[in-house]
């Protein structure tokens, strides 16, 4: 199945510049290739993964 979807969900935010952030976010997610997806789910659903994230984002974000 190839296409698009429109999805409705809750999304919560603390206030209104939040929520159009995550909106762009989300928007922004869904047109990444589905391999870039996973590879980010993977980091979603892994507690030691996000931790590791936060510790070397710093590393992370001079590499790019």
């Amino acid at each position: 199945m190839s296409g698009e979807v429109n999805l409705n969900f809750e999304v919560k935010a603390g206030n209104v510049f939040d929520l159009q952030k995550k909106k762009k976010i989300l928007q922004d997610f869904s047109r990444l290739d589905m391999e870039d997806q996973e590879r980010i789910e993977q980091i979603m659903i892994n507690p030691k993964a996000r931790e590791a994230l936060k510790k070397n984002w710093n590393l992370l974000k001079s590499m790019f």
